[in-house]
């Protein structure tokens, strides 16, 4: 049953971003002859003002076919030979606007999802502030005791939670710091070396737990701390290509394709925390299809903006050339993450890290 509603978490994204497409794109008077979920042979379909609606075998995308489509960059679309209710025959701030309305709908939808959390489920206050020391850490054999408020960092401020985590992410295991804490309204620093993370070895570790307050939030807030969640967690996963790209992560370990997806997404929902994870899954897919690389989203607003910059449409044989390497490239980085889903699975590690 978790699998079930794993998948049907997924469906559901796949058909709010192709849905931003469909709906933009009718907005602009763009004819739309079908709009479908999943690939393969089609177990439903029905006809609804114009357009023919599809459920498909394999759920494992959508689209969304818009007149014209086809024409992107042909002859009859330079002499202007195409009707008016194509997609090429539309000004090219309309074009850019009906691609990125899906990935676009995804970004939202993270923010709006984790704003719901915030409003019905409340948040954890994490504050600067000892609630316990770890027995044989930096913290233990320094002295500093629970409710000892954390100030400073080798002379780097500590105005909460966040950011003495920051202070401590620029240091390394058996560096030797000071900290400071306010005890009882007096001021006392603590020299020694820092730790080892047991968990990360290359990361450092002081060695004290946060005193944390479940708190409440109006719709006001919520919305705002979605917003800011949202921006956080784009910020985090443009780190994390990053870091793949240069090799600074192993793609192996952090790189999860289908399977693993609704694998992970299955033990969350057993686990009741299914609902942000969707959030985060939804801000992937927008970002992912913001990728300049065709036949993402983010491929066809490159060339958007090339026909902009030289003039005129990029032909279709120079697309057809660059999307077939864009292909290429996706189901190679498909298959790679399908491998080490299976490879997961084989050797019974959780997709989900301990």
């Amino acid at each position: 049953m978790t699998v079930v509603v794993a998948l049907l978490g997924l469906v559901f994204l796949i058909v709010i971003h192709e849905l931003g497409h469909m709906l933009t794109a009718k907005a602009f008077g763009v004819r739309v002859p079908e709009f479908g979920i999943g690939f393969g042979p089609a177990i439903f379909k029905k006809k609804f003002g114009g357009t023919v609606y599809s459920l498909r075998i394999i759920l494992l995308g959508g689209f969304a076919k818009m007149a014209g489509m086809e024409d992107i960059g042909s002859v009859a679309q330079q002499k202007g030979e195409l009707g008016p209710d194509t997609y090429p025959a539309q000004a090219a701030w309309k074009r850019a606007l009906i691609i990125f309305a899906g990935p676009g709908v995804n970004i939202v939808a993270c923010a709006l999802i984790l704003a719901g959390v915030f409003m019905f489920s409340g948040g954890v206050d994490v504050k600067a502030q000892v609630d316990e020391v770890v027995p044989n850490t930096f913290a233990a054999e320094a002295g500093v005791e629970p409710g000892d408020k954390l100030v400073g960092l080798d002379g780097t401020r500590v105005n909460d939670w966040q950011s003495f985590q920051l202070a401590i992410a620029e240091k390394k295991p058996g560096e030797n710091v000071t900290l400071a804490v306010n005890r009882s309204g007096e001021r006392m620093t603590f020299d020694g070396n820092l730790s080892e993370n047991p968990q990360a070895p290359e990361r450092a570790l002081v060695g004290v737990r946060p005193v944390t307050e479940k708190v409440s939030y109006g719709p006001l807030e919520s919305v705002v701390r979605g917003v800011q969640q949202t921006g956080s967690f784009a910020v985090l996963y443009a780190d994390g290509i990053y870091q793949l790209v240069t090799g600074q992560m192993d793609f192996f370990d952090n790189v999860s394709g289908p399977v693993g997806i609704v694998g992970a997404s299955s033990e969350l929902v057993s686990q009741g925390v299914y609902i942000r994870f969707l959030a985060i899954i939804s801000l992937i897919l927008g970002i992912m299809n913001l990728l300049p690389i065709l036949p993402l989203d983010g491929g066809h607003l490159a060339f958007i903006a090339a026909e902009k910059i030289i003039g005129r449409p990029v032909s279709q044989e120079t697309m057809g050339k660059i999307a077939f390497l864009g292909i290429a490239m996706v189901l190679t980085l498909m298959l790679f993450a399908t491998y080490a889903d299976i490879s997961k699975i084989i050797e019974g590690q959780p997709f989900i890290p301990q």
